[in-house]
């Protein structure tokens, strides 16, 4: 495997590996040898592997990472070392019966990552309008981004999510570039509702409802993520 995989970097010219994705019989390999031959991989995306323990040793051998996309059922959960950690990039999904599985507040506010996602089911309306109220009050001082993402039929609740929180819409004729740390290209954001911090750092929600499917991002106005026109 490592030679075939040194053959595909000549060729392509790839000094390292991007990406390493683990699903159904990927508990059939020695985590040691993956290791080793893939060693280099910046991001880490565990599946529904079939496997708690499998999945344990996936996060021991590759955290600290850049990013990490963690599939959670309602029998599983991320363990709070791995939520602490400083990833980049921090993305859930589920697996089975997503009408009892849920990230858990608690969970949430443990996140010390800049971009978090996650399915609408794993997150609830109710449960999203009372983190951000704590947002607002000082939780989760590093994240950059947030992107709760919902089914092609789903409808998002704005009335709820929103409730008790003082905001300010802003007009869809209002364009601002946001930047996050890094690397990444940045976004141009059209309108919005604005809600500000206790230390008084904005931020922007924007629902997307057009498109292959719907959303809700919120934007933090840090200092290096506004680009000056």
């Amino acid at each position: 495997m490592k030679n075939w995989l040194d053959h595909l970097q000549q060729i392509f010219h790839l000094p390292k590996i991007d990406h390493i994705s683990f699903s159904n019989r990927s508990s059939d390999f020695d985590i040691d040898d993956v290791k080793k031959v893939f060693e280099t991989a910046t991001g880490v995306d565990i599946g529904d592997t079939g496997c708690h323990d499998f999945n344990r040793l996936v996060l021991q051998k590759y955290v600290p990472i850049e990013k990490l996309n963690f599939a959670i059922s309602q029998n599983s959960r991320v363990p709070k070392n791995i939520l602490i950690q400083n990833f980049f990039d921090l993305d859930f999904t589920e697996i089975g019966d997503w009408e009892t599985t849920t990230v858990k507040l608690n969970e949430l506010l443990l996140m010390n990552s800049r971009v978090i996602g996650m399915d609408s089911h794993l997150m609830p309306a109710k449960q999203l309008n009372k983190f951000l109220k704590l947002w607002q009050k000082g939780s989760n001082p590093h994240m950059e981004y947030l992107g709760i993402f919902y089914k092609e039929d789903e409808e998002i609740d704005n009335k709820i999510i929103m409730k008790g929180i003082k905001n300010r819409v802003v007009s869809k004729n209002t364009i601002r570039e946001f930047k996050l740390a890094g690397n990444k290209p940045s976004d141009m954001i059209k309108g919005g509702i604005d809600i500000v911090r206790m230390d008084g750092v904005e931020a922007t929600i924007r629902i997307v409802e057009s498109g292959i499917l719907p959303s809700l991002e919120m934007y933090v106005w840090f200092d290096h993520c506004v680009v000056e026109s």
